[in-house]
């Protein structure tokens, strides 16, 4: 198999997974390869990675225009070039979810505290990120959390990490969630050879890890917070959360000066 063919394949595996918003890849790449305060990402580089995922010219535009509509990018001509960074705003969000995405394991709580309301609409107005909603009135709330400001008006009791029953578990993640991290998983089963990419370009090998990356976020980020810090380790998303570790180890992020030097006659 040639290298393009191969890099073709392994393209073609992640894509099948599901249809990809073009805004949302762009969030990817840009928390990736520009999460540094005053990196920023050509025109030419954000086309050469995206076009091996099918994505069009035009709907990158249009996603551009919508991600600097939110605030979440600037823009600035450099020459004949656009040049693309993450705004303040922008960082902001993408640190915030940064360990949740590359660590190599979920933050584990030593206590959580349970949290029981009048109504849902009393537990709803927390607003706690990392709450792990069991029904509509009674949450767990991780120690990471700041449980000081939970109201007195509701019933809360520290405890200790225990044993989840199934119909707990199945309130934590879905079982169609659980079968899209096992997708993915089943995927990047494909990249345990130590050949894998070997012969492919540094565009090529940055398209894939992107890829990958982009896919696993999408499935974390649909988990609470807290969520994985419930589950054993034995569900997909674990060896999941371990096979993404590899490609991106494998894949090291590159320098967008570099992956601009390659595109350049």
């Amino acid at each position: 198999m040639t290298a393009h063919s191969s890099f073709t394949s392994a393209m073609r595996g992640l894509l099948d997974l599901g249809s990809l918003k073009t805004w949302s890849v762009i969030v990817t790449i840009m928390g990736d390869l520009a999460a540094r305060r005053g990196s920023r990402l050509s025109g030419p580089v954000l086309s050469a990675l995206t076009d091996p995922m099918g994505l069009k010219p035009e709907a990158l535009r249009v996603a551009i225009h919508r991600l600097r509509r939110d605030g979440w990018i600037d823009s600035e001509r450099e020459g004949r070039r656009s040049l693309y960074r993450l705004t303040p705003h922008g960082l902001s969000r993408t640190r915030s979810v940064s360990e949740r995405i590359y660590g190599t394991e979920a933050a584990r709580p030593s206590q959580w505290h349970i949290l029981l309301a009048r109504s849902a609409e009393e537990l709803d107005a927390l607003g706690f990120d990392n709450a792990v909603y069991l029904n509509g009135r009674t949450a767990l709330l991780p120690d990471m959390a700041d449980a000081s400001v939970v109201p007195p008006a509701l019933l809360a009791w520290s405890i200790e990490p225990g044993q989840m029953p199934d119909w707990a578990l199945a309130c934590v993640v879905s079982s169609d969630l659980e079968n899209e991290f096992a997708a993915l998983s089943t995927v990047l089963g494909g990249t345990l050879d130590d050949r894998f990419g070997r012969d492919w370009t540094l565009v090529q090998s940055t398209a894939f890890r992107l890829l990958v990356l982009h896919n696993w976020r999408r499935l974390i980020l649909r988990l609470g917070a807290g969520h994985e810090s419930l589950l054993n380790k034995d569900w997909s998303g674990a060896e999941c959360r371990v096979r993404v570790g590899d490609v991106l180890s494998r894949f090291p992020r590159p320098d967008a000066a570099v992956l601009l030097a390659q595109l350049t006659p």
